[in-house]
């Protein structure tokens, strides 16, 4: 059988037909769904390229084919670009007897609706609450009060409509969109709680002990330079606060994109670019990982997520990670290392708090491995494909009349 799925992102198809992609949407993830499915067929914005931007990683290979619509960046580029994207979709979910869309994402809440009038099955994978994603001074946008609402609005509606609903939390999200499997409905309706996260069962290290050391080294991550929601400028502050009260601190920033001039900018007038690096876009989680394994801490003042995987592949490292407590990370960080993402002094003194005594540093790691070990892939696969094979058993009956 056939899977449909849509996920978002830009992807990039080049002379020869191959198709590459910015974010962690590659031939890997798209993968998992042929543990239950015989070939995946994904619909994407592509822009076609004589060569892939450096830095792009490969989406097809065998089993994996894409489906595209035109590109866009931006509001006024999808309105411009949404009736030929529609006419396009409506052509491509006929083929289909099941679907999984990846929401909320432009391409996603666009194909969600026009696969549901077909009456066949499908399920979605809530990734991100919207509500707090685009909340104020997240993302730069004439239009993102609207598109705030708007999104929030689909989320709710898409997953009491949709068969099965997967959440990457394990009750934050589920809470502010219910599924029907969750209100007791019949066997038609099904749900579960997976990461997108990957940790290789063979990845996990022995706890580190943290020892006092002169220079301390604080990394974050975030693939996309797109918005202000990773809290960049929270941490800059912080590490300049830091600074200034006699300690030694590196930061380490992995990812790019259009506002890496504004960061680096930024850490001029602060007056600390000797003390902050910009690593560039990375091309895995397995290379985010071994930068953050060479960092003493990971602080992430993120403004809204839905459960970064970023924070589990640095807890995996057995590093201590201080975060914001938004959407599903008080789910697996203690209150303790849990500070408001706008707080640069409440960040600035956690991490002084950290370097002042090795042995919270080692005691935190310890506890973030055991933790992230119960998002182990081999446990994560389990869950992805008993989730994935309800579907298709579905589509099947559905298929059979």
């Amino acid at each position: 059988m056939k899977l449909l799925i849509v996920p978002d992102g830009h992807y990039y198809i080049d002379k020869e037909k191959n198709v590459y992609v910015e974010s962690v949407f590659d031939y890997a993830f798209f993968s998992r769904y042929l543990s239950t499915f015989d070939s995946v067929w994904a619909i994407v914005r592509a822009k076609e390229v004589d060569r892939a931007p450096e830095g792009c990683k490969l989406s097809g290979g065998e089993g994996v084919h894409f489906l595209p619509i035109p590109p866009s960046r931006g509001v006024v580029q999808h309105v411009k670009n949404l009736f030929e994207s529609k006419k396009l979709i409506r052509r491509y979910v006929r083929d289909f007897d099941c679907a999984i869309f990846r929401v909320p994402g432009v391409t996603a809440n666009s194909a969600a609706p026009v696969f549901a009038r077909t009456k066949k099955p499908y399920a979605v994978e809530v990734v991100v609450d919207p509500w707090e994603y685009f909340s104020k001074g997240t993302v730069k946008c004439f239009a993102r009060p609207l598109v705030r609402l708007f999104w929030t609005a689909f989320l709710k509606r898409i997953c009491m409509r949709a068969n099965g609903v997967s959440y990457v939390t394990s009750e934050y999200l589920q809470s502010k969109y219910p599924c029907r499997a969750l209100k007791g409905a019949g066997d038609e309706y099904f749900t579960a709680s997976y990461s997108s996260v990957e940790l290789p069962d063979d990845s996990f290290l022995p706890p580190r002990t943290f020892e006092k050391k002169e220079r301390y080294v604080i990394s974050h991550a975030a693939n996309a330079f797109t918005g202000y929601g990773k809290g960049h400028l929270t941490l800059m502050r912080a590490a300049k606060e830091v600074i200034d009260r006699g300690y030694d601190v590196e930061v380490r920033f992995v990812g790019d994109g259009p506002l890496m001039e504004r960061f680096k900018s930024f850490a001029g007038e602060l007056g600390i670019s000797s003390r902050v690096s910009f690593l560039g876009r990375l091309p895995n989680g397995a290379a985010v990982r071994e930068v953050i394994r060479n960092t003493d801490m990971f602080v992430f003042p993120t403004k809204a997520e839905g459960l970064p995987r970023v924070v589990l592949e640095a807890m995996s490292e057995g590093v201590p990670v201080i975060s914001s407590p938004v959407c599903g990370i008080p789910e697996i960080l203690p209150p303790e290392c849990l500070v408001d993402s706008e707080d640069h002094m409440g960040y600035a003194d956690a991490i002084i708090r950290l370097i002042e005594s090795p042995e919270l540093m080692t005691a935190y790691g310890e506890r973030n491995i055991r933790v992230a070990e119960g998002y182990r892939s081999g446990i994560l696969n389990e869950k992805r494909k008993a989730f994935y094979e309800k579907l298709r058993a579905l589509a099947e009956e559905k298929a059979r009349g």
